[in-house]
């Protein structure tokens, strides 16, 4: 039981990276097309928030983080690209 979680969990993360890319690349062909610098920003935070998501999941996985440190980090991870997202759209 507790091995077909871990599969259904890689998987889902595995998915997560791949929409997320998608999101991330639509977002940045946005900005190229329009040139609103806050979008560029905006792909950034995508970025930043779909790369780390993985990173924590594969720490958790083959380096044995503890599944509450690996929520910390994922957290914080998150609030770095919403911040670079709400810079992009209304820093500028």
């Amino acid at each position: 039981m507790t091995e077909s979680i871990i599969y259904l969990v890689g998987g889902v993360k595995i998915a997560a990276l791949l929409l997320g890319s998608v999101v991330t690349w639509l977002a940045y062909r946005a900005y190229q097309r329009t040139q609103i610098e806050g979008l560029q920003y905006f792909a950034l935070g995508l970025l930043v928030i779909t790369i780390g998501t993985f990173l924590v999941g594969i720490l958790h996985h083959i380096f044995h983080v503890p599944s509450i440190q690996g929520m910390l980090y994922e957290s914080i991870i998150a609030c770095v690209g919403f911040v670079v997202m709400i810079y992009g759209l209304y820093g500028q």
